[in-house]
Parts: structure tokens; sequence; C-alpha cells
């Protein structure tokens, strides 16, 4: 995402706003995510600089282009860039990994003059925005500063998140990250969520918490407990929609976003272009596993078995692949990188083959276009089945996957007229709000900064989880009904002996 090219739509719409009262000066931190993860930052930073605001951008990753209004520092790490998500769906634990990971690159981080250098002058930013998956390390910048803290949540709805803020909703209606479910859970379901919602409430703190605190109060020995610092927040802005991830309860400052990077399609590549054009009537399908995974990386078996199955299509099929090792068919182009909505928004697309990733599966949704999922990991498998549930899509798995898998699921979305009333049904009723989730997402970090987060605030984020839930009401009531219970016990066995006596002497005779 480069922020030197002309602006996205969505950013666009936002110079239609009236001006704010006062541009200000901003700080968006995400030091350790994905490449997905900097690209809706990078779309966050479009639409502030479009108000005028000036942004300062720390991510990992390749610089951006100047831009006058943007100051983007790299941070020393992209641990993410290199990891392959196949080997982390074959098994291998993340919390290790990030327990291993998280120390090293917060020392390193904090070693790099540029990014002490922004550290020591952190409260001279009028609202710092840090990513709230996984990037506690950032944290650090919150001492002694009274800016507005934000969070943006790119994953979208997560339990433990929601709860830091006071709003506790049900395991039984609301999926974990790391479990392949969408909101209408069955009994085994509801059973498998609870515990893994209090297993990573309990394993992220102890495994991955406490060593990054361990690793930051080296340079910070004041430093609180970073999980701490996360109730203190005075908004946070959460990548979801209700259109897209189904209707969940939620405060005042926790905000939907979703489809913040969706925007109209426009005109592509003169190569690509022409390739889908004269497509036909069979269309065209469209595979990517998005930013994240390197294709490079991709098993063997899997290649070949995606050719196989691309093979036996009649359509045509275009793919983001950045490596060269591939025996395409005639039918098949690829690409080292394409504007991905661009394609989706083309008429002749039929068909989306994705990893069902967050922006990806929004993407689709906006455009129209019934997908083929095939997860990988993380919050992938919970999308996907969101996606297949809803009727937007069928969802495939890598270790059952076959050539004639694909091309029957690729015959039924393209075929059976249900998938694309559906999903084209959803697309109507997201571009038919009347803001657009980086409209919401400016206008909020605008208010906060202007007016401040005292009447957002629920007072239930000020309660311990036995007040919260009424556990200390409930052992009161529970007290007072025992000791009322044992009185009117005590008081009918008194008043039994005095009127029949005698019905007592005889049961102590027998």
């Amino acid at each position: 995402m480069q922020v030197t090219r002309l602006l996205p739509a969505a950013a666009w719409l936002l110079l239609l706003l009236p001006a704010p009262s006062q541009a200000a000066d901003l700080l968006l931190l995400t030091p350790f995510g994905s490449r997905s993860v900097r690209s809706l930052f990078a779309v966050l930073a479009e639409g502030l600089i479009s108000r005028g605001h000036t942004v300062t951008l720390m991510s990992s990753g390749d610089p951006i282009p100047h831009h006058p209004n943007l100051t983007h520092i790299i941070s020393p790490h992209s641990a993410l860039d290199q990891m392959d998500l196949f080997e982390v769906r074959a098994g291998q634990a993340v919390f290790k990994l990030w327990m291993k990971a998280f120390p090293a690159v917060a020392r390193e981080l904090y070693a790099n003059p540029k990014v002490m250098e922004l550290w020591h002058r952190r409260d001279k930013f009028d609202a710092i925005i840090i990513n709230s998956a996984a990037n506690e390390m950032a944290f650090p910048f919150l001492l002694d500063n009274p800016a507005p803290f934000i969070t943006l949540a790119p994953v979208g709805t997560e339990p433990l998140q929601l709860s830091y803020l006071g709003n506790v909703v049900s395991p039984a209606a609301l999926p974990s990250i790391i479990v392949p479910y969408d909101d209408n859970l069955t009994l085994w379901e509801r059973l498998v969520n609870t515990l893994a919602t209090a297993v990573l409430r309990y394993s992220f703190r102890r495994t991955v918490g406490r060593p990054l605190a361990t690793a930051l109060r080296d340079t910070f020995p004041d430093l609180p407990d970073p999980f701490e610092q996360y109730p203190k927040q005075c908004l946070s802005l959460i990548n979801r929609h209700h259109l897209l991830d189904g209707s969940v309860p939620l405060l005042p400052n926790q905000v939907e976003i979703g489809c913040m990077n969706c925007h109209p399609p426009r005109s592509l590549p003169k190569e690509v272009s022409e390739w889908l054009d004269d497509a036909g009537e069979a269309g065209v399908v469209y595979f990517s596993l998005g930013l994240f995974q390197q294709t490079t990386r991709m098993p063997q078996k899997y290649k070949d078995t995606l050719m196989e199955g691309f093979a036996l299509l009649p359509h045509r099929v275009v793919i983001k692949f950045s490596g060269r090792d591939l025996n395409l068919p005639p039918n098949v182009r690829a690409y080292p990188w394409l504007p991905q909505q661009d394609i989706l928004g083309h008429k002749a697309t039929k068909v989306f083959i994705t990893h069902c990733g967050k922006q990806s599966a929004a993407e689709s949704v906006y455009h129209g276009v019934p997908m083929l999922g095939l997860p990988i990991t993380f919050d992938q498998p919970r999308t996907c089945a969101r996606v297949a549930r809803r009727g937007e899509g069928i969802v495939l798995q890598w270790e059952t996957l076959t050539p004639q898998a694909i091309a029957d699921a690729v015959h039924t979305l393209v075929h059976d007229a249900r998938y694309k009333e559906r999903i084209a049904g959803v697309s109507r009723r997201l571009k038919a709000q009347k803001e657009t989730g980086l409209e919401k997402a400016v206008w909020w970090i605008e208010y906060v900064i202007q007016h401040g987060d005292d009447f957002l605030r629920f007072s239930g984020a000020d309660l311990s989880m036995t007040q919260y839930l009424l556990l200390d009401v409930m052992a009161i009531i529970a007290g007072v009904a025992l000791a009322i219970s044992s009185i009117l016990f005590l008081l009918a066995r008194s008043i039994y002996k005095k009127f029949w006596p005698s019905s007592t002497i005889k049961m102590k005779v027998q």
C-alpha cells in the first residue's frame, strides 16, 4: 500500500466531510505485524492524511514512499514476513514461537536509535493508535503520556479484547480466534469455545505476556503489566462488520470499521485487463493467498494439486504467485502481484479461491464474488466457517484437497445461483451503508481527540469479574437464603416439639 499513489476511493470520500477544527499529529504503532496488517494501518494513515492530519507510522517491512504528512519509521524486525503458515498449520506451536520471538523483538526494537528518539517525543502526539494483535511491545509509548490511547484490532472481534473495556460476551455467542466456528454454535462447539477462550486468556498472558514484560523492563523498569494498559484505551477500532461477521453487542467506544480497506474497482494493467476481458461467458477464477503467506513456500504437493485442478476448469484462471516453479496449464496466468480489488470488481470474475484472510474475505463480499475457502491457520478457519454457514462460499481443507474437488466446488459456485444471490445481497447492503469503515475510523479518532472519552466509558470496566458476573451478590443471596431456611427449620422443629411432644417420645423409643 503506497501512500504516494492516488488515494483510494474511500479516502477521497473523506475529503467531502467538513474539515476538522484542528489538524492533529498522530502516532500509529504496529512494530510486529504481517504485510496484511501493515496494509490496514497504511489505509488508516491515508484516510487521516486526506483529512489534513500528520501521521507518524512505525511498522516493519519495506519503506513507504515519502509523503509530506507522513513519517515512516521502520521497526527493526519482520519475523512474521518469514513465517510459513503451512508449517504453523502442520502443528508448530504458535505460543512457543511467540514466547521466544517477542522478548528478542522487544529488545531489538528499543535498541534502535530511531525508535528511542521517537519514544522520547511520545508526549508530542495528540493520540497514539496501537495494533491490538500481539503488539504489547509498543506499550512503553504510553508511559507518562496523557494522549488518548486507541487500539486497532485487525483480526476483528476477539472476546479477550472486548472484555478489556468491560464488554464480556458469552462464549456461547462469540467464537474465539483460535476455533473454526462462526457465531451459531452447537452444544459441542460451545463447550470447545468456552475452554478455548479460557485457555487463550490464561496461556497468552503467561507464555507470551510475562516474558515480554520482563524483556521490556530491561529498558523501562517502571513499566506496568502490559495487559493492565488495555483497559485504559479510550477507543477500540474493530476490523469487523455485522454484515460479514454477525451481530455482537458493542460499547460506544468499541467501533466497527470493517471493510475499511474496500473500494470500487479501478482500471487494470493492460495485460491483465485483456486476459479478463476476453474470457467470454465462462469468465475468470481468481486465486490468491493474500499478503502473509509466501507462495514460494507452499508445499509442492499443493502446488501440483492446484494446477491440476485449474486445468480441469472451463474458465480462465489468474493467480497471484511469486515463484516460477509452476507448470501452468494453458488457461492459467500467474503474476507476482495483482490489484486484488480491481480483479474482484471486474465483471468477468466468477469465483475467488482464497485463504479467507480478514481483508480478502471482506473484499470478496464487498465486490459480490463467491469464495472457495482454503484456510491455513490463525483466524482464517473462523472466517471460512462463517463464509460456509452463511452460504457465501464453499470450504475445502488442504489435507484432503484434490483436483476434482477444486473443479466440483468451482462448478457449484458458478452454477448454483444461491451463492451468487446471497453474496450479492450482502454486497448491496454493505455499499448502502451511510458511511464507510474508513470514514467511521477517522471520525471517531477526531472525536476522541477533541472531546475525550468521559461519556463513552462503561462503568462495568471498573468491576472485577466476580463483581461483573454478580458472584458476590449471588453469594450474599445464597447466604441469606441459607440463614432464613435454617431459622425457619429450627422454628418449625421447635413448634413441632411443643405441640406433638408424644410423637417425639415414641420416635425415640422405637
